[in-house]
């Protein structure tokens, strides 16, 4: 059993920080950003079945569900830039 909103979430999070070179994408705070949005979407499980696999990706590939995913996932990169969790140094090269 999977939640198969991490991967539309992850996918997400991809597109959107491309959009933003200031925001720092080092491994916690994309996992900060991650785990912020997982919190705050509705978990879509699926089992190993192919076809509700495929049911519920073909769900999450809408355009309205998308356009939630982008609000979240940025909500969460502003959360998470506003207040990341490690010192400067550490933080992939961008400043905050």
């Amino acid at each position: 059993m999977l939640n198969a909103l991490e991967e539309a979430v992850r996918d997400t999070y991809e597109t959107l920080r491309s959009t933003d070179p200031s925001f720092c994408g080092c491994a916690r705070c994309q996992e900060d950003v991650l785990t912020m949005a997982m919190n705050q979407a509705h978990p879509r499980y699926v089992v190993g079945d192919p076809l509700g696999s495929a049911v519920t990706r073909v769900a999450l590939a809408r355009r309205q569900l998308q356009a939630e995913l982008s609000v979240i996932v940025l909500d969460a990169i502003r959360r998470v830039a506003a207040a990341p969790r490690h010192p400067k140094e550490v933080d992939g090269g961008a400043s905050h």
